[in-house]
């Protein structure tokens, strides 16, 4: 934890402890005797003022207890489960939980007679469909998100024309470390992306990361037909082992087990692996392989290079490229 984070907490508790001082002052001079004390009691005769500032104390010290038992909590969790936004994205469910419990008893509590419940949870929600009809939307998102796992803090996904890691689910919206746009591959651009949570009901959700954080790609050179093919597909699949060989081979066992349909596994690649197609000016040649997520770019990179070079050093290849030929002696 950082100095500024520190002086933060500290400033946010010292407010706080002020707020739940001053709640304690009301709640004791609404019991002072009003006779007794003139000048210092409340006159609260039915009992209201009293049910809102013990509701605000309660509200107030169930917000304190979160903020700071939810820094202990990912200092005790970041541990066990190995990853930060995994911590953060479980204190956020039970954040969410503990609020709607309190919030719930506190309104029970406030509306006083049981007789009139059912009336004032129909007129709340009347007024809330039509009033709050996108930041509802936005809340019943935020519950699809978090009872399909469709993602979670440190995820990387692509929804509603964002693409971006994920560094905050809330009720009302995502937020996403941004990649793409004008950098190229998977590179982060710098800005926060805030995305509603109500796009998951219209809008394709891409998970790069949900059942393993590998992805699939590959590299395409088109070779003329004058080159040895053989020759060049062995120089693009030794370039591709040497990078992502041993990776691959590591991960197979743990990527096949993560693979929800069985009827995949046989598609799943071992090894870089080669293919081919024909086209007009040279057969295309393509190596395909899996990688991580976050170095999905600087593997490409790394591969393309040692091709280039292998390509380069080798009379027998030749990358085919648009050009023009002339045939036949020019018009005098």
């Amino acid at each position: 934890m950082t100095d500024e984070t520190e002086r933060e907490d500290k400033r946010i508790g010292r407010v706080a402890v002020a707020f739940f001082m001053i709640l304690v002052l009301a709640v004791c001079l609404v019991e002072l005797d009003h006779d007794a004390v003139p000048f210092l009691s409340i006159d609260d005769p039915t009992g209201d003022v009293q049910k809102l500032l013990v509701a605000a104390m309660v509200i107030t010290v169930t917000w304190v207890f979160l903020h700071y038992f939810g820094i202990l909590f990912e200092r005790i969790t970041i541990p066990k489960v190995g990853s930060h936004a995994q911590s953060r994205s479980m204190w956020k469910l039970i954040t969410y939980a503990i609020w709607i419990f309190v919030l719930s008893v506190v309104v029970f509590s406030l509306m006083g007679e049981t007789g009139n419940l059912v009336l004032y949870i129909g007129l709340i929600g009347a007024a809330l469909t039509f009033v709050l009809q996108q930041p509802l939307l936005n809340v019943l998102g935020w519950a699809l998100i978090s009872y399909r796992r469709m993602y979670r803090i440190g995820d990387r996904i692509a929804v509603g024309g964002a693409k971006g890691y994920v560094l905050d689910i809330t009720t009302m919206y995502s937020e996403l470390r941004e990649f793409g746009e004008w950098m190229q591959g998977d590179t982060f651009t710098g800005r926060i992306v805030t995305v509603p949570n109500s796009l998951v009901f219209t809008q394709a959700v891409y998970n790069y990361t949900k059942d393993f954080p590998f992805v699939w790609d590959e590299i395409v050179n088109l070779i003329t037909y004058e080159s040895d093919i053989e020759v060049a597909k062995d120089y693009m699949l030794e370039s591709a082992k040497k990078v992502v060989g041993q990776l691959m081979e590591q991960n197979y066992e743990r990527y096949k087990r993560r693979i929800e349909i069985r009827d995949l596994h046989q598609l799943l690649l071992k090894e870089p692996e080669l293919r081919m197609e024909l086209s007009d000016s040279g057969v295309n040649v393509y190596v395909l392989y899996f990688c991580p997520v976050e170095q999905r770019r600087k593997i490409k990179s790394e591969i393309t290079e040692l091709i280039w070079s292998k390509f380069m050093a080798d009379s027998r290849v030749g990358i085919a490229y648009p050009h023009m030929h002339l045939i036949g002696d020019l018009p005098k």
